[in-house]
C-alpha cells in the first residue's frame, strides 16, 4: 500500500496529490500540504489549458447552453474543472459558473442543453453532473444551483416541481 500511496502523493499530479491528501489521508483544506497542491492545480497543464481557451465573457467555443460541441464546450469544461479539483475561487473558474447558470436554466429550473426544450427533455445525468460540479466549485449555495436541485429532485421522484 505504502507504493501506491506514494504514487498518489507524486507532485507531479497535483490534482491526484490534493485528492489522496484529502480523501484518504483525512486531511483539513487548510493543512500545508493539502493547500500546497490545491494552489499546483491552478498551475497545473490540464487546468491551465482549459482556462487558456476560455473566451472573455465566460463560455469555451461558442456562446449558448454550452453542451456542443461535446468535450470542447462550456459545459464539459466546468466538469473538468471540477474534476481536477481547480480552485472555485478563481475569477475564471468563476466567471465560465456564472456563465454556465445564466446561459444553461432552462424555464423549469434544470440546467439543460436546449434551455427552451420541454422539462422532459432536460437529461438528469447531465444535470446531476453539473450540480456536483457547481457545488465542487463553490456554487453550492446559488440559489439558481438550488432552484436546479429542486427541479432534479422533483422530476426524479415524480413530485409535483412549483418552486417549493
Amino acid at each position: 500500500m505504502n507504493a501506491t500511496l506514494d504514487w498518489l502523493l507524486e507532485k507531479e499530479d497535483p490534482s491526484v496529490r490534493y485528492f489522496a491528501l484529502k480523501h484518504l489521508l483525512d486531511r483539513d483544506e487548510n493543512d500545508g500540504d493539502v493547500a500546497a497542491a490545491r494552489r499546483a492545480i491552478m498551475r497545473s497543464r490540464p487546468v491551465k489549458t482549459i482556462l487558456a481557451a476560455q473566451l472573455p465573457e465566460g463560455y469555451w467555443v461558442k456562446p449558448g447552453s454550452g453542451y456542443s460541441p461535446k468535450y470542447l464546450s462550456t459545459v464539459w469544461q466546468i466538469l473538468f474543472l471540477a474534476e481536477l479539483g481547480a480552485d472555485g475561487h478563481n475569477r475564471q473558474v468563476r466567471r465560465g459558473c456564472d456563465y454556465l447558470l445564466a446561459h444553461a436554466q432552462a424555464a423549469h429550473g434544470g440546467l439543460s442543453a436546449q434551455v427552451d426544450a420541454e422539462p422532459r427533455a432536460a437529461i438528469h445525468c447531465l444535470n446531476g453532473n453539473l450540480l456536483w460540479s457547481l457545488a465542487a466549485l463553490g456554487f453550492g449555495e446559488d440559489e439558481r444551483v438550488a432552484r436546479a436541485v429542486r427541479w432534479l429532485a422533483a422530476s426524479i421522484t415524480g413530485d409535483e416541481f412549483d418552486e417549493w
